[in-house]
Formats: C-alpha cells, sequence, structure tokens
C-alpha cells in the first residue's frame, strides 16, 4: 500500500500531492541556480531555501483544501447517500453541476438511485396488491366456514358453489403470480414451431364462446387467407389470445362485439383484438400491462378478473421477441394489438431456454 492510499480522504491526498510538488519544485530552482548557476551559495541560504519551501507548501495546502472542498463534494455526497440506501432509503440523489468524471459518475450514481428507488416501490406496490387480492377470496372462504360451523348458513349446493368460486379464483391467483414470475425471470422455455394462426382463433374464440356464455357479445375473426404462419410457442400465444379475448368480452357490453383481425406487416405478423365497449381514457394506457393495474378496480372485480392477465400476455409477447400495445379513446372502444415474427420456410422445433 503506497503512503497516499493510506491516506484517508481525498482532499488529504490532493493537499500532500501539491505540497509535494511545490516542496520539490522550490528544493530544484535554489539547486539549479545555487549549484548550476552559482548565483548563491546553498549554505548560506539554506534557512531561505526551508523558509521558502514552508510558506510555498503552506499557501498550496490551503489552496489545495479550498479547491478540493468543490471537487470533492459530490463524492461526499454519494457516501452519505450510499449510507442511506443502505438502510433502504432509496430517495437520495447528488447534486452536481460538474461535467468532468466527478460530475458523470453523480449522474450515474442518481440514475441508479433512481431505479432503485422505482424498484423497491414497485416491490412495496406488489406486496400490498398481492396481499389485498389473496385477502378477498380467503375472507370470503373464511366467512362461509364460520357460517357452517355456526349453523348461520345450510350447506346446500348454492352456498358450496360460491366457496369452490372463490377457492378457484385463488387457485387461478396464485398460478398466474407463479408463471408471471418465472416468464418475467427467463425461466419458462419456448417451445417454438410454426404456428397457423387461423385455427388458433377459432380454437380460443370457441373457448371464450363457452366460457362466457351468458354475455351478448358476439365474437369475429377477420383473418387473412394468404396469412403466413408464425414463430412461436402456441401454448403461450394461446394464453395471450385467451387473455386478451377474455378482457374484450368482460368489458363490452350486451349487444357489443369483439373482432380478432391479423395482417403481415414488415416480417411479422400484427394480431388485433378489437372490442365496442366503452374504451380506455388516454392517461391509462401507458400503465395497463402492469401487473394488478384496473382502469376501474370496482368493475374488474365484480367481472372476477385479477389484474395479471395483460401482464402475463406482455411477458409472452416480448419473450418472443415481439411488443404489445393497446389504442382507445374512451366511447369508441379499445383495440390490443401484438406482433409476433414470421416463420421462415420449414422452420424447425427448437427449444431456448
Amino acid at each position: 500500500m503506497t503512503f497516499l492510499q493510506r491516506l484517508p480522504t481525498i482532499r488529504a491526498k490532493l493537499g500532500s500531492v501539491i505540497v509535494f510538488a511545490v516542496g520539490m519544485t522550490i528544493a530544484l530552482v535554489y539547486l539549479i541556480l545555487g549549484v548550476g548557476f552559482h548565483v548563491f551559495a546553498i549554505e548560506e541560504h539554506w534557512w531561505e531555501l526551508l523558509l521558502a519551501g514552508a510558506l510555498g507548501a503552506g499557501i498550496a495546502l490551503l489552496i489545495a483544501r479550498w479547491v478540493a472542498r468543490g471537487m470533492t463534494q459530490p463524492l461526499r455526497d454519494m457516501a452519505q447517500a450510499a449510507r442511506r440506501m443502505e438502510t433502504g432509503d432509496y430517495g437520495a440523489r447528488v447534486r452536481t453541476t460538474s461535467v468532468d468524471e466527478v460530475g458523470q459518475l453523480a449522474q450515474a450514481f442518481n440514475r441508479m438511485s433512481a431505479e432503485l428507488d422505482q424498484l423497491e416501490r414497485l416491490r412495496r406496490d406488489l406486496v400490498a396488491n398481492v396481499s389485498h387480492e389473496l385477502k378477498t377470496p380467503i375472507s370470503a372462504l373464511r366467512a362461509h366456514l364460520e357460517n357452517l360451523l355456526d349453523g348461520v348458513e345450510r350447506p346446500d349446493p348454492e352456498t358450496l358453489q360460491v366457496m369452490l368460486a372463490q377457492s378457484d379464483r385463488l387457485g387461478r391467483l396464485v398460478d398466474q403470480l407463479l408463471d408471471l414470475s418465472r416468464l418475467e425471470s427467463g425461466d419458462v422455455p419456448l417451445q417454438r414451431e410454426q404456428v397457423a394462426l387461423a385455427p388458433l382463433v377459432s380454437e380460443v374464440l370457441s373457448e371464450i364462446e363457452v366460457a362466457r356464455a351468458d354475455r351478448g357479445v358476439s365474437l369475429e375473426r377477420r383473418l387473412a387467407e394468404d396469412l403466413p404462419p408464425v414463430f412461436a410457442d402456441r401454448e403461450r400465444i394461446h394464453q395471450v389470445l385467451f387473455n386478451l379475448l377474455d378482457n374484450a368480452v368482460r368489458f363490452t357490453p350486451d349487444g357489443g362485439s369483439v373482432t380478432v383481425s391479423a395482417e403481415r406487416h414488415d416480417g411479422a405478423v400484427d394480431v388485433h383484438v378489437a372490442d365496442t365497449g366503452s374504451g380506455i381514457a388516454p392517461e391509462h394506457l401507458p400503465r395497463l400491462f402492469e401487473r394488478f393495474y384496473r382502469v376501474d378496480p370496482a368493475r374488474s372485480k365484480k367481472e372476477g378478473g385479477t389484474g395479471i392477465g395483460l401482464a402475463i400476455a406482455r411477458s409472452v409477447v416480448e419473450a418472443h421477441g415481439g411488443r404489445i400495445w393497446a389504442e382507445s379513446s374512451p366511447g369508441q372502444g379499445s383495440v390490443f394489438t401484438f406482433e409476433l415474427p414470421v416463420a421462415l420456410a420449414a422452420a424447425p422445433i427448437r427449444r431456448e431456454p
């Protein structure tokens, strides 16, 4: 370990370097003038050499401390902010106006701090949302069980059916949370193959018709005859289509319609799910695919949604290298679109992590 590395602060290191440089400069000047040019005798002016060195070193040290204070302030702020981050406070920021390496480091630190702060808020929101979503069916089941034990309710088929529905909702929520967690961490392998969209869309529409038979919403399919197959995991794309269509049917009033269409676009296939529902306000569109985000929380819970379906759809589409987005205006319905890569000719089935 060198001498400078032993010093505790940057100001001390900078001051030592400046003092050493000033002292060496004065010594060299006296040696050159006294020995090289014989301007004076060193032995006669040694006290002047010491005095000049001491004064120069003192002045240099004062200047170094003044200069270093402004140079090292962002570093001291970063050290203080890092100590706050150790305790879980990610709101600390470093103020700096310099454009040198220290300023760039401070800007990078602020970006890192902001990202950690955002992740911490997402974590707290996730814990709160999961706790709330799990509490609702558990509380309902507990209430029915207590009523059965107290004799307030009888174990008739209607009561048992309500309890079964709450149990199904609880299981569905847990399954979707686990599925979303695996998708976001990349732990779910995709079995990609050539997938023809027409039969897949027809299959999902049939399932939706059975699952939402009580809704007076018409389902339509408008796919081009020459639509190329996509290179994707069939089961995962089935999941995306089902989630989008299920949402569209749930939020479309009786007498409305939901239409699935698709077309080729620049080496990809764009799939659209359009409904004639009430539409979505512009301020909600950027957050639609966040976990547990609901435009109308009361209506979503009434319809039986978990608030995770769109987040799963986004993770699946992005795992395929595509993107998903929504377009809507209040009172004019909504259109959800996702893109998938076109399958190459005779593309083999392959697995990828």
